[in-house]
């Protein structure tokens, strides 16, 4: 049975997001990589060999950042009062040059039939024994326990 794409309604894209760096991960040409399951499409960047669009499949149950492209069509007006509040969460050069997408702020996961689940926020990181720790490194950590289904971590006040 055929499915209708989430993305036809509100497009979007997930991208590799490395937790511990707080940043979006990018391939050599400076260029995000897609965080795809399922069926892979080009939103319309190119990097790869003679311009083919550069899709890197992840498997089913690996977290990305979820973004969404700044066009006419669907515009980012920016957050009331605040210019540098906006700016910062704009990410320029995404997938080609001169594109602009809205960084969400949310760790996503997409299965192979389409589904988007939300994992997690950026910049929950708490700090243990000098080391920062990102809430979804713990979680995948204890996800690996065949008998866990889901984890949920957040950071607390320890005294001393």
């Amino acid at each position: 049975p055929s499915r209708l794409s989430p993305q036809l309604f509100s497009p979007f894209e997930i991208i590799r997001y490395d937790v511990v760096a707080g940043a979006p991960e990018r391939d050599k040409a400076g260029r995000c990589i897609r965080a795809r399951t399922g069926e892979e499409r080009a939103w319309g960047g190119s990097g790869g060999p003679r311009g083919v669009p550069v899709t890197v499949p992840i498997p089913a149950g690996e977290t990305g950042l979820l973004i969404a492209p700044v066009t006419p069509r669907t515009p980012f007006l920016g957050y009331a009062g605040s210019r540098e509040l906006s700016e910062q969460k704009l990410l320029r050069g995404v997938f080609a040059e001169g594109d602009e997408f809205f960084n969400t702020g949310d760790l996503v996961e997409q299965d192979e039939e389409q589904f988007v689940r939300f994992r997690d926020r950026t910049g929950d990181t708490f700090r243990w024994k000098g080391e920062n720790v990102a809430t979804t490194e713990v979680a995948e950590a204890l996800l690996a326990h065949e008998s866990l289904q889901e984890a949920t971590v957040y950071g607390v006040t320890v005294p001393g």
